[in-house]
């Protein structure tokens, strides 16, 4: 409300102030008026606008500064739901990214360790294969060993036997004289040398 308005229902209520007591004071004179309104009525009406009009001025500061009060607390409450929405959006926004990147490392993860159990398969199967190798060359190199021990056993079997039938048999055909005479010579032969 502007000042112009305030003085004038200022001097309205003033007006009907001093106007009251007046029509109290006529009301004793004539109880009604000619054919309308009775007059009372009319005096009634302005002592009740009179009030409202004095209400009004005391009580509008109070009941401004309330709703002016009032109107800050809400918007303070609206701006700091509004704040607490966009640091909710903003987690939620953090959170979904943090989610997508677990997710894709979790996904790389997997795929590495596929990878590294592919690679240890194929090691392990290769490692396997060179031992079955090497474990087969040792058994055929033993088994080559082996034949060659038996080869060499069966010669040495086959000269010592042959060297004892010769033996056998040189003794027979060597007469006692030639026998003789191959020792006498043998132990010649071993003194020379000496």
């Amino acid at each position: 409300m502007n000042k112009n308005a305030a003085r004038t229902a200022l001097w309205i209520f003033v007006v009907v102030t001093i106007l009251s007591p007046c029509a109290f004071a006529e009301e004793g004179a004539g109880s009604h008026a000619e054919g309308g309104v009775p007059r009372i009525v009319l005096y009634q009406a302005l002592n009740f606008f009179g009030l409202l009009i004095i209400l009004f001025f005391v009580v509008k500061n109070k009941v401004g500064g309330f709703f002016a009060k009032r109107h800050e607390t809400l918007t303070l409450a609206l701006n700091e739901a509004k704040k607490q929405k966009q640091e909710a959006e903003k987690r939620h926004q953090e959170y979904v990214i943090k989610i997508q990147n677990l997710e894709r490392d979790a996904t790389v993860f997997i795929d590495q360790i596929k990878k590294d159990a592919e690679e240890s398969k194929k090691r392990i199967i290769e490692e396997a294969i060179k031992l079955v190798e090497v474990v087969r060359q040792e058994a055929k190199r033993s088994a080559e060993n082996e034949i060659e021990k038996a080869k060499a056993q069966l010669y040495d079997e086959v000269l010592q036997q042959s060297l004892d039938g010769a033996r056998g048999l040189l003794g027979e055909s060597i007469a006692e004289n030639d026998q003789r005479r191959l020792q006498k010579e043998f132990v010649e032969k071993i003194e020379a040398v000496q």
